[in-house]
């Protein structure tokens, strides 16, 4: 048998060699697979985060708009009405446009008080869009004029609209075809029969579905 000598053979070489360990292009390798790695995942983290911090929101805001849908349909179902004398006319207590409704109802039986209320839904600007603002104040029955009473009360249902409006159904005049309008006249002779609430908010077609409440005191007006 031939004893080893000085020189040991080439593939015995690179046997050792490669035995040794990585080599520096290997190592390159993994740590950049390995920053790819840490990179997606902490991307996808990011993405998750975001994702639930977005549909919290968007649970927050329609839960909102929920409870205030349900308080609106609840507050126009108890509608009642009055007429108050303006000179040799008599005028129904009710007043709206495209961007406010006046109206008197119950106190809610929450607050435990008694008698009636002045409500004024407002659609008003703020730095983000719009947002739907209820006013409340007691009625004196007794007022020579509803539509004067000061309401000191205020409070925000909803915000961050970017187009909010009002439109009523139904006919000013006895004589009348009911219709949508976008004013109710303020020498109106009957109660509109509903009243809707569109509104819309960026890169979106609906905030809400489009609200149509009707109202009870139309049907004794």
């Amino acid at each position: 048998m031939m004893s080893p000598g000085p020189f040991m053979p080439i593939n015995a070489m690179n046997q050792r060699r490669d035995s040794g360990g990585f080599t520096l292009i290997e190592l390159l390798v993994a740590i950049t697979i390995l920053t790819l790695f840490m990179t997606a995942s902490f991307g996808a983290v990011r993405i998750a985060s975001r994702s639930w911090e977005a549909g919290h929101s968007r649970a927050n805001a329609t839960e909102q708009m929920r409870a205030a849908s349900d308080f609106l349909r609840r507050q126009f179902g108890q509608l009642t009405t009055f007429t108050w004398t303006d000179g040799n006319d008599e005028r129904i207590a009710f007043d709206g446009n495209e961007d406010q409704v006046r109206f008197i109802a119950p106190a809610p039986q929450h607050s435990h008080g008694a008698g009636f209320l002045i409500y004024e839904l407002t659609a008003r600007k703020d730095d983000d869009g719009r947002m739907l603002v209820l006013s409340f104040g007691p009625f004196d029955p007794g007022s020579a004029d509803p539509g004067e009473t000061d309401l000191g009360r205020h409070m925000v249902l909803v915000a961050g609209f970017e187009d909010l409006s009002f439109d009523y159904f139904g006919a000013e005049m006895d004589d009348e075809i009911p219709s949508w309008k976008q004013n109710w006249r303020p020498d109106a002779k009957r109660y509109p029969a509903a009243i809707r609430i569109r509104t819309s908010i960026e890169n979106s077609r609906n905030a809400w579905p489009e609200l149509v409440l009707p109202l009870r005191g139309s049907e004794e007006s």
